[in-house]
């Protein structure tokens, strides 16, 4: 019954434009509690002190690229590059039996951010903005983890 039911959210995935609304967003502790090295690893990175930048609520159209969430057309989870601003809306692959299994996850909205020309794509939506963002390297890691 669970493997039909497994099939069964799979090809709705398939069939279903992805959408994602404030509900589907997890938050980056929620990733944190599954993958703590990553989530560490990350909390030292610029992407996770954004809020530190504006020393007030920043326009939505700054939320784009500095927070986590569907701005400047909707909600804003958090003023953060957080977990799922690069990742995908995590809700719906973020059960630890589901992540375990990477194409269900990807076919249920995990951004795969497993090449450098698929890394290039997601960051370059911000980064390549002429409003004075670094440039980055598409091959070194976002959050790098020691083994």
């Amino acid at each position: 019954m669970f493997r039909l039911s497994i099939l069964l959210m799979l090809a709705y995935a398939l069939v279903t434009p992805a959408t994602a609304s404030k509900r589907d967003w997890s938050g980056s502790a929620a990733c944190g509690a599954c993958h703590p090295a990553q989530l560490a690893a990350w909390q030292a990175t610029p992407h996770a002190r954004t809020r530190a930048r504006f020393p007030t609520a920043p326009p939505k159209a700054c939320l784009a690229c500095h927070g986590t969430g569907e701005a400047p057309a909707g909600p804003v989870i958090a003023v953060e590059v957080g977990c799922e601003a690069c990742h995908g809306a995590g809700a719906a692959y973020g059960e630890d039996d589901l992540m375990r299994d990477r194409p269900l996850a990807l076919a249920l909205g995990l951004t795969d951010l497993s090449t450098p020309k698929a890394r290039a794509a997601v960051c370059a939506g911000c980064h390549a903005r002429p409003i004075g963002a670094k440039p980055f390297d598409a091959t070194a890691p976002v959050h790098p983890v020691n083994p």
